[in-house]
């Protein structure tokens, strides 16, 4: 993964020409409903990267973008599925197409599931095949987008928004270089109503005047975007324009590198509940690291 080769000079260098990247005050907290140490599941994901949820099993699909470099815990599998309360219920692989999988997000209207690629600047559309299971030998991927060709190097997080006029939402980390910063992509399809042609309608907006010094992943909720990063202890929220809405501090539920995030129902009944992987230690740190973990969260309005 791209990350492990992040140098501390590019982080001080960056950081030293950023805002203050601690909210000084917010009008929202996330606090802590439940943790899952997903570590500890039969098959390890010690690195859980991609989250997403399929309302229709109501089961939230999880990617681990580094399993494969930890000989230890590598069984060939990158895709694990579970119940929102943490109960690892199958596993799956995209070793075919990639051992990279940076995150997910699921289209409920044409129950396919897009994944991006970090390593090939790419983000693949998989369908199911005659078994009607994901991770299997009989997927039908299509690769849909060549990031490269609108300037993102370094692909991470994704979002889908379904409807009249479709949009796949993409965060890039901004750590492709020492000159690159974050930055959120917004791709409509064009006339001819395919994603990765030419007259795809592309606009963008840079999240590090916000203090987000990486973008790791997006979730989409109404008109609004949810992002989080590995390095800051909080969500940006803005508009999908990119004006900022608020920051939402999430440090008291521990979490250490936030990697993925998605919407979901809360295991209480609560709605819009919010699910935050989170990636612990790099093994580039730690070659033996395993110590991956699911977060549900909730908003609480702070007077």
């Amino acid at each position: 993964m791209k990350r492990a080769l992040r140098t501390a000079l590019f982080v001080s260098v960056v950081c030293s020409l950023l805002p203050s990247t601690v909210p000084a005050s917010a009008a929202t907290e996330a606090s802590l409903v439940r943790v899952t140490m997903i570590s500890s599941w039969p098959t390890k994901s010690p690195d859980p990267m991609g989250l997403t949820y399929n309302p229709r099993t109501k089961k939230l699909l999880i990617s681990d973008s580094e399993v494969d470099e930890i000989p230890a815990l590598w069984k060939g599998k990158n895709l694990f599925i579970a119940k929102r309360g943490g109960r690892l219920v199958a596993t799956g692989t995209f070793k075919r197409f990639t051992i990279e999988p940076e995150d997910l997000a699921w289209d409920n209207g044409h129950q396919v599931l897009y994944v991006t690629d970090d390593d090939l600047d790419r983000v693949f559309r998989v369908g199911r095949g005659k078994d009607k299971k994901l991770g299997t030998r009989d997927d039908v991927v299509v690769t849909v987008l060549h990031t490269r060709r609108f300037g993102s190097l370094d692909p991470e997080g994704l979002a889908w928004r379904g409807g009249r006029k479709p949009m796949l939402i993409l965060t890039d980390s901004g750590d492709s270089g020492p000159t690159s910063l974050p930055r959120v992509y917004k791709i409509h399809r064009g006339k001819d109503k395919r994603f990765g042609t030419r007259d795809d309608v592309i606009t963008s907006f840079g999240t590090h005047r916000y203090g987000l010094t990486n973008a790791e992943d997006v979730a989409i909720k109404g008109k609004r975007l949810f992002i989080v990063s590995s390095r800051q202890h909080y969500i940006l929220e803005t508009d999908l324009s990119g004006r900022l809405i608020q920051k939402i501090d999430i440090s008291s539920a521990g979490i250490k590198a936030a990697s993925g995030i998605t919407f979901a129902p809360g295991t209480d009944g609560g709605k819009g509940r919010i699910y935050i992987t989170d990636s612990g230690v790099d093994n580039g740190v730690n070659p033996s690291e395993n110590d991956g973990r699911l977060f549900e969260l909730k908003l609480v309005n702070v007077p």
